[in-house]
């Protein structure tokens, strides 16, 4: 792993993504561009020959009506004509002799098909031939210059070369100039990954105001690290709690059974103190097995995928569920459980968990507040989204204590003196997580007021 991650340090610019992704389109500009080019030239050229062969096609109509016998007198009048030297003209008999002219024709020309002739030696300009068939089974070559197209040719040909490589290397060096950045911030992601798999899990990525891919990977990475490290510290405390809360009953139990064989001894205590020894043992023992199997509860949320089981369900049939239930015992200890709240919402979840976060926040109410006292649920809604609320007029949880209470086995100032294992609203926050709610405690003035928002990415208070 370790080699993986320091992989990216010796990462060359040019097998970066932004380094190829620029290559890419750079070549597919550089190719678009000579595609363009090449069509101007492509179609100028062919202007520009279309022309001369319209003019190779009217001297070949002047010659085609002059007799044979005054033909070569004619070709000398033309060259002799000829004041800007771009009409070149040769004359030859049947067996491909020179009868007059200003050119030497190549050999082996086809009739009436006009051709090119590039720069020679003797004749250092290009032309444009059309070999012309005479009445006497000879050939009249007719020529036009074309210097100025063979010119257009080669320079296009230079511009072209000329500008690929210069365009190349502008390319090559934007390529690299573009990558160092994203390359340096891949390598500081990268040492910090590297320190955070070490152990160093307050460190988070650097996030940018540009809010490019590597900011979503960033951030994604944040929120990861933040459950890993939730994660890790919920362990921690489960171990640490385990360690020191379960000392004390698992001593008293050991104390208990001292107790009880010394008074099971000949002689010992009476058949009274013996079951008032046995109860208070099995007293202990019950709270070891309750602070027990709260804490495999919240193992198994942590560790089952739970919203496989998430169906559409009402939160006011919960409410109304969870009243009913508690209705008997608030009615024994004089107080008042009220619902109120619109039916006909409806939300993702388990069932099962949500009227377990229900049932412990309205038990937690009941507990705390004094006889007379009353106890809502109901739902609301917030920004569009429903809202399950469990609201007391009790003693409630001052602000400095209501991050804490969410911990395992922390119990507030007004809970010091009741039974409980401190790990009910723990489970209610792991519920609540499992979901993607979110939960808030407020002041419901005088009392406590739950909100279990029923919508995801809401932070959590």
């Amino acid at each position: 792993m370790t080699a993986s991650l320091n992989q990216p340090r010796r990462m060359r610019i040019r097998r970066t993504t932004t380094f190829r992704l620029t290559a890419m389109l750079g070549l597919a500009f550089l190719v678009a561009m000579v595609g363009l080019l090449g069509l101007i030239y492509a179609l100028t050229e062919r202007e520009l020959l279309g022309r001369t062969d319209a003019l190779l096609a009217y001297q070949r109509r002047v010659f085609a009506d002059i007799p044979a016998a005054r033909l070569p007198r004619a070709v000398e009048a033309a060259i002799r004509s000829s004041a800007d030297h771009l009409n070149h003209f040769a004359l030859l008999d049947a067996q491909g002799h020179e009868i007059v002219g200003d050119f030497v024709p190549p050999a082996h020309l086809r009739p009436g098909v006009a051709v090119e002739l590039a720069p020679r030696h003797s004749d250092p300009v290009a032309l444009r031939l059309l070999p012309v068939p005479t009445p006497d089974d000879g050939v009249l070559v007719i020529a036009r210059d074309i210097s100025q197209i063979a010119d257009l040719r080669r320079r296009v040909f230079e511009i072209l070369l000329t500008s690929g490589l210069f365009a190349t290397a502008m390319l090559a060096l934007a390529a690299m100039a573009l990558s160092a950045a994203p390359l340096r911030r891949v390598r500081a992601l990268t040492a910090l990954a590297t320190r955070i798999g070490a152990g160093e899990l307050t460190l988070r990525m650097p996030v940018s105001r540009r809010g490019d891919e590597l900011d979503v990977i960033a951030v994604t990475l944040n929120a990861m690290i933040e459950e890993i490290a939730r994660l890790l510290q919920q362990v921690k405390g489960a171990t640490d709690a385990i360690a020191h809360d379960l000392r004390a009953p698992l001593a008293n139990l050991r104390g208990q059974l001292e107790r009880l064989r010394d008074a099971a001894a000949p002689g010992g205590a009476s058949p009274v103190a013996l079951s008032e020894l046995f109860d208070n043992a099995l007293g202990d023992l019950d709270i070891v097995l309750l602070r027990f199997g709260a804490l495999l509860r919240i193992a198994e949320l942590e560790a089952t995928n739970r919203q496989a089981g998430f169906t559409e369900l009402d939160p006011m049939a919960l409410a109304a569920s969870v009243c009913e239930l508690f209705g008997p015992l608030a009615e024994d200890r004089g107080i008042n459980l009220l619902q109120s709240g619109n039916w006909g919402r409806l939300i993702q979840g388990d069932e099962k968990l949500l009227f377990e976060v229900v049932s412990n926040l309205v038990e937690n109410a009941i507990k705390f507040i004094p006889v007379g006292g009353t106890v809502t649920v109901g739902v609301t809604d917030m920004d569009g989204a429903p809202v399950l609320v469990v609201r007391d007029d009790g003693p409630g949880i001052p602000i400095a204590e209501r991050a804490s209470v969410l911990r395992r086995y922390y119990r507030g100032s007004a809970a010091q003196h009741s039974a409980g294992s401190g790990l009910g609203l723990s489970l209610v926050a792991e519920i609540v997580h499992l979901h993607g709610f979110a939960l808030q405690l407020e002041d419901a003035r005088p009392g406590l007021e739950v909100r279990i928002i029923c919508a995801p990415d809401i932070t959590m208070k």
